[in-house]
């Protein structure tokens, strides 16, 4: 029930809609519930004596002005509740993708993509019916059940204790039922998360499958999912295959118990026809709320339980959130940054990926950081955007510890640029202007320039309006390597970041792009990760990490001049070449 709380702001919102929209509801019902009484009272009139046919038309016409009341504030009500319910499908869809781009890059690591999808999607929509067929059906069962119940005592207190009869066994069938549903519910809305995740994931690899002859494999891996997907809603299925014929049995039983004893109570002269009638006609009225409420808990129990799946999301801390109270420093102050001891851990790992890293980088030199593989150099990186939390009082940024920073005014004054740079379903312009929107062709072309991808453009068919396909699939590896770097060189950013990013350009290429890109970055600052040591002899200073720690920090031609990491490895390129 927790995850009510995420429906109060959107509730009172709408409140003048839910009220007007319940009212009409209400009033159909009630129009509904005084036809029978009207149908009985012309069945009396038929049978009196002196009738004349003139006479029936006063319950005719009563009979005709109600269902034009029904017609219209049912038309009136299902716009309103039902416009209400997808008001509060759009506003929670809205908010979870809102809530989920402000998370950090730990919190997705700990949660599934088709999980969030699952929740985007089926959550959302459970919430969305709980809301509209849910709410309907429970003011449904209280005004039609509560006046129906009026109406029945009203004609014979008799009849109505022998319908209600079998009402207990319903309400007891439906304590036992309905946890038990809610349980299946949340079980069912997990395991489809993890049947998007699964789907998702095998798409994202299809070309990895396909080159490795592995489909079956991955057929395999999603029919498991997805028989265990079907079981559960097998097990939800079979539920309410009990509750809902229990429910029909029960409801004949109450027709069946007022059939005999109210048509005795007639045949004596006790009640007449018409009254019969409408009392049959009543507790139609009233098996209906009753045949309605396993509807009612499947609706309200699927939406509780997907409301507290959302509330997971919408509960967990934002980096923003943190931070929003905060005041940036002046745009023009250099940015300079300084690690303090600094260490940190994967959550997902046992060891530290960085172990007591000290270490200045100034504003005005390019440095290059180098080590084996697996050594921390993009986590160290990925550390001053603060795409993961650096632990408070050990990095500094401008003179100003990270977590006093406002996360996006620190991650707007750095580019940063990992080594497979994602690539949006739109044009070349669209993924180069994607941090600039306003920039002219000129503009991206200037930065596409610097990357070495000019040429590249030029030759397309459309040029910049060149359709890139989902995730660049229709540009080489280093074609988007060079795309994303001239995306970071176009907003111009304070300090660029570029983590491995020319891996998949030639190291002929990558050495003429980095003869233009060091001068650019000499006077703003940057950071660059490769293994490529032929490209970084024009750097300012050479950082070397090893096993999480610095081993080594110089100018290339200092490194070369002793025994050093960097000299072996230079040495060793310089042979394979």
């Amino acid at each position: 029930m927790t995850g009510l709380k995420y429906l109060y702001p959107i509730l009172k919102k709408y409140r003048l809609m839910i009220a007007a929209g319940f009212l009409a509801l209400i009033i159909c019902d009630l129009a509904q519930l005084t036809i029978p009484s009207v149908l009985g009272g012309g069945i009396d009139l038929m049978g009196a004596d002196g009738t004349v046919v003139s006479d029936l038309w006063r319950p005719v016409t009563r009979i005709l002005g109600l269902a034009l009341v029904v017609a219209v504030t049912r038309f009136g009500w299902r716009n309103l509740i039902i416009g209400f319910s997808r008001r509060v499908e759009r506003s929670l869809r809205d908010r979870l993708y809102e809530k989920i781009v402000k998370l950090s890059p730990r919190w997705h690591l700990e949660n599934a993509s088709g999980d969030l999808m699952a929740m985007a999607t089926n959550d959302v929509e459970s919430v969305r019916m709980a809301l509209s067929a849910g709410m309907i059906s429970i003011t449904d069962t209280v005004v039609m059940g509560c006046t129906s119940l009026i109406f029945m005592i009203t004609i014979s207190p008799t009849m109505t204790l022998w319908a209600l009869l079998p009402m207990p066994a319903i309400t007891l069938m439906t304590h036992f039922l309905g946890r038990r549903i809610y349980q299946l519910v949340l079980e069912v809305q997990n395991v489809f998360g993890q049947l998007t995740e699964s789907v998702r994931e095998q798409l994202s690899g299809l070309r990895v499958i396909r080159a490795m002859g592995l489909s079956h494999l991955a057929l395999a891996e999603v029919e498991r999912t997805g028989r265990r997907y079907l079981n559960i809603n097998v097990r939800q299925a079979t539920l309410a295959g009990t509750f809902f014929p229990f429910l029909h049995f029960m409801s004949n039983l109450a027709v069946a118990l007022v059939l005999y004893f109210g048509g005795r109570e007639t045949i004596l002269g006790h009640i007449s026809t018409g009254d019969f009638v409408a009392f049959i006609t009543y507790l139609a009225m009233l098996t209906w709320p009753l045949m309605a409420l396993g509807m009612i808990i499947g609706f309200i129990q699927q939406g509780l339980a997907s409301l507290n799946r959302l509330g997971r999301v919408f509960s967990a801390e934002e980096v923003e959130a943190k931070t929003k109270e905060l005041v940036a420093p002046a745009k023009d102050t250099a940015l300079d940054i300084e690690f303090i001891d600094l260490s940190f851990k994967y959550p997902t790992r046992e060891k530290p990926a960085l172990k007591n890293i000290s270490l200045s980088l100034a504003h005005d030199r390019v440095t290059a950081l180098i080590g084996p593989m697996g050594s921390g150099k993009s986590t160290l990186a990925a550390l001053l955007p603060a795409l993961y939390e650096a632990a408070p009082g050990t990095l500094k940024v401008a003179g100003r510890f990270v977590e006093e920073w406002p996360s996006a005014d620190l991650r707007a004054r750095f580019g940063y640029v990992p080594q497979d740079g994602f690539m949006f379903s739109g044009t070349l312009f669209d993924n180069l202007a994607f941090g600039k929107p306003e920039a002219t062709e000129d503009e991206a072309m200037a930065a596409a320039a610097v990357a070495g991808l000019a040429d590249d453009i030029l030759g397309f068919p459309d040029g910049l309006n060149t359709m890139v396909g989902e995730r660049g699939i229709t540009l080489s590896g280093g074609q988007r390597q060079r795309l994303a770097l001239a995306r970071a060189l176009l907003i111009d950013p304070d300090f660029l970041i570029m983590d491995d990013t020319l891996s998949a350009v030639d190291a002929a290429v990558e050495t003429e792009i980095m003869s233009r890109l060091l001068p650019l970055r000499r006077e703003r600052g940057a950071l660059i990760i490769s293994h490529r040591l032929s490209s970084l002899m024009g750097v300012d200073r050479i950082v070397v990490l090893e096993n999480g720690r610095v081993t080594d920090v110089g100018t290339p031609a200092e490194l070369m001049s002793r025994e050093s990491y960097f000299k072996r490895v230079r040495e060793l390129n310089q042979f394979e070449e």
